[in-house]
């Protein structure tokens, strides 16, 4: 089973809603007509000039061209040719071309012989940052609790909402009413969900810690820009304040807050009614753990007292799980009888403890946290699947390779990274069978199944991390590109994005808030085979290809819908290929030699106890790193000797050097050059 199967747990038996918005049918059938003419696929934002470029066709042409838009005029021109035959994912025969080497930036537009046309698109090395931008202002949008004002949220403003969470339900733990706003809105309803958040959280906050310098923007538009901390900072502490809020006086999390079914089509402030909170369960509490103990060393650095506060919470909650082995409620949560909301079931915890002890041990160092870890390490499979909220497995292992913690035990490590390995060649298989360029197989176009596409790309992006792999980063781009417009939908699967993209998304503020666009940056779950709603049964069959079977209808709950922990993975991938400066082009050399000798910015940063330094070399020669306090002098040589030309990662681990806090440099000199940029210790 895909990891993502148990989405279709989470909304099983939920019944059409009164009050949807309906959309006017002719609009829809001309809307269908389109899509269905669309027959030449690109990714409808475009490319980066460096990276790997592939037109792919629904029907038969033998060749293309690249026309310039600025000129009107062909710049490029190359042979299509077939894929496989009646791929089982589309049931087609796609045809595809390669123009990579179109590199200028500008706008193009692709014409096969057949004078089938694509939709515009660019090139250029910014090309992504506006979807990054939108991906992660969406989380904003999803904001419970607060004023969405014109000056952060344009059209889609609204009043505060929600601001009498929550009661307690009857089978809860606890009794009365507390205090619980806050945290972002989870879907396309208004519930808020601890173990959802886990697995967002996490994805974006490992994005930060590994790539700080790719997501430290400050501007992005919401009430925090500009005080001097990164806005995916920011937006994460707003839920992290909620996580918070959901802790019982005995360490445990409970589980979620909603109401006690699915409140109707309305605006968030126009939602009334009790909302409860539910039971405490050891996946929430496993959940809430990692994510509070990965944010105290991440906010260690902008505010100590938060930090010190998650880590409290964190160890706090660790305690509650050390008492009860076994999983909290027996089985796992399930709804009570007279609940109908997002249930979340996940009836195996040990991925959520391994989660925390991980994120425990990375933080403190601590060896009660590293022998769990180690101890069970492999209870649930290595890189066996990439995160979902069912499965945060990939999340331990990922902050157990990347997170500086030192002194990693050599075989662990390394069957980490073998596991690692095997994961993102296979997806590498499954990129190159499959017509759409796409990493998902028959079976898994589930519920949430671009979500599955953009977890893949971020194992993949850490594989061409740890392993300097070009074709792991090529196929993480891949999938984002499948998402941006390479589908059988013709178009991209973000509101707001592209020619075509989803204009009745099942989310209640867009369908409520008398703006005649859906509110952008949110990811639609995109095809689900098994039909898990009216609108995808009534529209195809169990026969219908798998890739097919997304309908943009607000009534289609199980292909339309949005989520928080689907637009994690978009943020991490687009924010990514965005800013990165590795290539993606084609080419079976693990990845281009850089164009110079270069320093990348030390992760993390602020650090403690170790912290990894990248460099990257163009010609063999002698190299030296080290890293110096502020009077300059060398504190700990990390590299003093002859290399061959690649990237290089190496690791300072203050402890073996007795630094102590403080701010320090660290320098690459080389035949050609010599950089220094600063990194800060934080004990």
């Amino acid at each position: 089973m895909h990891p993502e199967t148990a989405q279709s747990v989470r909304h099983r038996g939920r019944q059409a809603v009164a009050g949807i918005r309906i959309c006017i049918p002719l609009l829809t059938l001309i809307a269908v007509a389109s899509l269905a003419a669309q027959t030449v696929l690109v990714d409808q934002i475009g490319y980066r000039p460096n990276g790997s470029k592939i037109v792919r066709s629904t029907t038969a042409a033998d060749s293309f061209e690249v026309i310039d838009n600025s000129s009107g005029s062909p710049c490029f021109a190359g042979a299509l040719i077939p894929g496989v035959a009646n791929d089982p994912a589309t049931g087609l025969t796609l045809w595809s071309g390669d123009f990579s080497g179109v590199t200028a930036p500008g706008t193009y537009t692709i014409r096969l012989r057949t004078g089938a046309l694509s939709p515009a698109f660019r090139i250029a090395d910014t090309v992504f940052r506006p979807l990054a931008r939108a991906a992660l202002k969406a989380f904003y949008l999803q904001r419970c609790g607060m004023t969405l004002s014109m000056a952060n949220a344009g059209f889609f403003m609204h009043q505060a909402c929600h601001l009498s969470d929550a009661a307690f339900h009857p089978t809860a733990e606890s009794s009365g009413v507390v205090i619980a706003t806050g945290g972002w809105h989870d879907a396309g309803d208004f519930g808020k969900y601890v173990v959802n958040a886990g697995v967002t959280v996490g994805t974006l906050l490992l994005a930060y810690e590994m790539f700080p310098q790719f997501f430290a923007g400050d501007d992005v538009g919401i009430p925090e820009s500009g005080n001097g901390v990164p806005d995916l900072l920011d937006e994460t502490r707003y839920e992290l304040a909620w996580i918070l809020r959901m802790q019982s006086s005995g360490g445990g999390f409970f589980t979620k807050l909603t109401h006690l079914q699915f409140e109707g089509f309305v605006m968030p402030d126009a939602d009334t009614g009790t909302r409860y909170i539910y039971q405490i369960s050891s996946t929430a509490t496993g959940d809430a753990v990692a994510m509070l103990a990965r944010a105290a060393r991440i906010y260690r650095a902008f505010d100590t007292t938060f930090a010190a506060t998650c880590l409290s919470a964190a160890r706090k909650g660790w305690t509650y799980l050390q008492a009860h082995p076994s999983i909290v409620p027996d089985g796992g949560f399930r709804n009570p009888t007279d609940t109908g909301t997002g249930e979340y079931g996940d009836g195996d915890d040990r991925d959520e403890r391994l989660w925390a002890a991980s994120e425990l041990y990375a933080t403190t160092g601590e060896n009660a946290y590293r022998d769990y870890y180690y101890l069970h390490f492999s209870d649930r499979g290595l890189f066996e699947a990439a995160p979902s909220w069912p499965n945060v497995t990939a999340l331990a292992h990922a902050t157990y390779l990347t997170a500086p913690i030192g002194g990693q035990d050599p075989a662990i490590a390394q069957s980490l990274r073998n596991s690692l390995q095997a994961f993102c060649q296979e997806q590498v298989a499954r990129h190159a069978a499959s017509g759409l360029g796409v990493t998902l197989v028959p079976g898994e176009f589930v519920w949430g199944s671009n979500s599955c596409a953009l977890n893949n790309a971020v194992i993949l992006i850490l594989g061409g991390e740890v392993f300097g792999t070009s074709a792991y980063r090529r196929v993480a781009a891949d999938q984002l590109h499948y998402v941006l417009g390479v589908n059988l939908f013709g178009g991209s699967y973000v509101t707001g994005t592209g020619t075509r993209n989803p204009r009745y998304p099942h989310h209640r503020p867009s369908a409520c808030d008398r703006v005649a666009d859906p509110v952008p940056g949110l990811l639609v779950g995109g095809p689900n085979q098994y039909l898990n709603d009216p609108v995808l049964a009534a529209k195809f069959t169990p026969q219908t290809p798998p890739a097919a079977c997304y309908a943009d209808d607000q009534g289609s709950y199980a292909s339309n819908e949005v989520a928080i922990n689907w637009n994690a993975p978009l943020v991490f991938v687009a924010g990514y290929l965005a800013a990165t400066s590795q290539s993606l082009s084609v080419g079976d050399d693990g990845g281009r030699l850089p164009e110079a000798p270069a320093l990348d910015q030390n992760y993390p940063n602020p650090f403690n106890p170790a912290t990894h330094i990248r460099f990257r070399m163009r010609e063999s020669g002698p190299v030296r790193v080290e890293v110096m306090d502020l009077l300059g002098r060398t504190v700990a040589t990390l590299v003093d000797g002859y290399r061959r030309p690649g990237e290089y990662d190496v690791v300072f681990d203050a402890r073996t050097v007795g630094a102590s806090s403080g701010v320090y440099f660290y320098r690459l000199t080389t035949g050609e050059m010599s950089e220094s940029r600063r990194l800060v210790l934080v004990r």
